[in-house]
């Protein structure tokens, strides 16, 4: 662990500063409040032991500021008090501390707290470790393995964002297998999940840039975001896209448009003054025009 140690005494310092390294964790040290805000902005703190008698800001004060910094994450702080007042106790918990150790410092104490918080920071890392994994299974379509239509939504509201900020071309390519139905139908849904599979991993490898992204939108609708693409780019991924997909030469007897597994694409660019979902519907709107068309084919304008 990384403690952030704050003690205006020299002595005091030294000392806890070689019992908490004995234990292999590494040691910063802080005189002031003020200085401590400023290392704690700088580094990875992990652990905070904090006195409360300081120069300038006292503990309890910097204790609420470093609270405020974390926006609601938790890091454990142990006050180092002579003072041991319930008045004081309680004031230095409202304040946002955890723990108090009492001053003159007693070596297995400090070392028995110092191994207590580090368990609970262990803990805390486990559970927001188990949290992203969770929040990132969330936005997987759990079939292909693409980013799903809640993953989608995020990554295009940043690229969205980032467009309109720096005035850069966005594109969007909607993507629809043909005569999927009569595909599930005929062949039966096993074989029609491996499809969309197969289909999901084509489509992947076939995105030359790793900013461009590509998600199931839902059914056998897939999506592809291309930042810093105009329209023309598009058609072209989107083409690209489409003739991979007949390459593959997936038999598909019961189609309309011919012996093996089609795609249909509707592209569009991002205009000045559209809103966000006009973009995706727009995009909709021409993949329709394209199966109006005969399918197999990509349409944008």
């Amino acid at each position: 662990m990384n403690v952030l140690l704050v003690e205006d005494s020299r002595a005091i310092r030294e000392l806890v500063t070689a019992y908490i390294e004995e234990m292999g964790h590494r040691v910063v040290t802080a005189e002031t409040g003020e200085s401590a805000m400023e290392l704690f902005d700088k580094k990875q703190i992990n652990l905070v032991i904090m006195d409360i008698q300081l120069p300038g800001i006292d503990g309890f004060e910097v204790t609420r500021r470093i609270r405020a910094r974390l926006f609601g994450d938790w890091l454990p702080i142990v006050f180092l008090s002579s003072n041991s007042s319930d008045a004081h106790f309680v004031e230095g918990i409202n304040a946002g501390g955890d723990a108090y150790l009492a001053k003159p410092v007693n070596g297995p104490v400090l070392q028995a707290m110092v191994r207590a918080m580090g368990r609970i920071v262990e803990i805390q890392e486990q559970l927001q470790k188990t949290n992203e994994k969770l929040s990132q299974l969330a936005h997987i379509d759990a079939l292909t393995e693409l980013n799903n239509r809640r993953g989608f939504v995020l990554l295009y509201g940043r690229e969205w964002a980032r467009s309109s900020r720096e005035s850069l071309p966005l594109s969007v390519i909607m993507i629809d297998i043909d005569s999927f139905k009569a595909y599930n139908d005929n062949y039966g849904h096993l074989a029609g999940d491996d499809t969309l599979r197969l289909v999901a991993k084509t489509l992947l490898s076939s995105l030359l840039r790793p900013t461009d992204i590509v998600a199931r939108y839902g059914g056998e609708e897939f999506v592809v975001l291309l930042p810093n693409t105009t329209l023309e780019g598009s058609m072209r991924v989107a083409e690209r896209l489409r003739g991979t997909i007949e390459n593959q030469m997936i038999s598909h007897e019961f189609s309309s448009t011919g012996n093996y597994l089609t795609i249909s694409a509707g592209c569009a660019e991002k205009v000045k003054d559209q809103a966000a979902t006009q973009l995706i519907d727009k995009a909709d709107q021409n993949l329709y025009k394209a199966k109006e068309n005969g399918r197999n084919q990509v349409f944008g304008e």
